[in-house]
């Protein structure tokens, strides 16, 4: 037999407050009741102690709001998506929501109907992942989209957050230029290099180009997880007569797979061939050796992200218009031992 739920004006007297605190509190009804975080947590904790659970469909009913965030991301078996999820779900959740999370497959290119099947579930606001052009950024600029944030490319009419990855890239490569690299390549998923707007594979082109030398692209049929193609791939590049000095690669996963091929075949890293990640992802510090990289500031992303879209979504709420943001956070070297 299920228990019966305790009432507001139960949790309200545990607590010793008022019956509208409580409500506020616990169901998100404001009007002009101001609560302070000593009283919130009190009633919290009342509300835990009595076994007390909202029911989201009834206050979503009663206040037209869910507190509840759609955010479609990457797929977590990436790490860097795995740490995305992460930090927006504490972000929310500091903030009193909750998260529907969908992610896309790494052979998905169409996702609309990830963002469809989020949107079905009408939360108050969606988190998107979107590094490239797709459905999904289309989409978006759609009317009934006010209540997005875009991570990781600027959408017009939207609020976005992205990392300038130019600026860590601009930095790597004049590092390896400055000590002695000649012969610079880049390793990347053969999907990431063919599809439109990779910041990576084209700015690394140019950077080449600018300084007299031949770009040269390896690439290999996997994701940017999959750590045992690219340390397969890096073992027939070393095999050729002319292979490269330094390794740029295009995630710090892929770059793990990139340490592990040329340690295996006996190269010495970084006095034959340095390796330079991009993510800097908690783990890259612990390689053998520690891999230099190129920092994505995902956490400042992420909570700058989640606080963006809760200011939009107050602003609807209250019938107030808020004009498009779009903020630029850059990237940045992180010198190991692996360059």
């Amino acid at each position: 037999m299920v228990s019966q739920q305790p009432t507001l004006r139960e949790i309200a007297k545990r607590a010793n407050v008022h019956y509208t605190t409580a409500a506020c509190v616990l169901n998100g009804t404001r009007g002009n009741t101001r609560v302070s975080e000593q009283t919130r947590k009190r009633v919290l904790t009342a509300a835990k102690e009595l076994g007390y659970t909202v029911n989201r469909a009834a206050q979503q009913l009663r206040t037209r709001k869910s507190h509840v965030v759609g955010l479609l991301v990457g797929g977590v078996e990436n790490p860097f998506f795995a740490r995305m999820v992460a930090l927006c779900s504490a972000a929310l959740e500091r903030r009193g929501y909750e998260i529907i999370l969908t992610t896309r497959r790494s052979d998905e290119p169409n996702d609309l109907h990830l963002l469809d099947a989020l949107l079905s579930r009408r939360p108050d606001g969606v988190l998107l992942w979107c590094e490239t052009s797709t459905q999904v950024r289309e989409r978006v600029q759609q009317p009934d989209m006010a209540n997005a944030v875009v991570i990781g490319y600027g959408v017009p009419g939207r609020d976005s957050v992205a990392a300038v990855l130019q600026t860590g890239l601009h930095s790597a490569l004049e590092y390896l230029v400055a000590h002695g690299r000649h012969r610079i390549a880049y390793l990347a998923p053969k999907h990431s290099v063919a599809r439109e707007g990779d910041v990576r594979s084209t700015y690394y082109t140019e950077f080449m180009k600018t300084i007299g030398q031949e770009p040269t692209i390896y690439t290999f049929c996997g994701t940017a997880f999959d750590v045992d193609v690219a340390y397969a791939r890096v073992q027939q590049i070393v095999s050729q007569p002319d292979r490269p000095d330094a390794l740029l690669c295009f995630n710090d996963m892929t770059a793990l797979g990139a340490l592990a091929g040329l340690r295996h075949r006996g190269i010495s890293i970084p006095h034959e061939i340095a390796i330079v990640g991009c993510d800097d992802l908690p783990l890259s510090a612990l390689f053998d050796p520690p891999l230099t990289t190129i920092r994505y500031p995902l956490d400042q992303i992420c909570d700058l992200a989640v606080q963006m879209l809760v200011e939009r979504i107050q602003a609807s709420q209250a019938g107030e218009w808020l004009p498009p943001r779009h903020v630029e956070i850059p990237t940045e070297l992180v010198l190991r031992a692996s360059a």
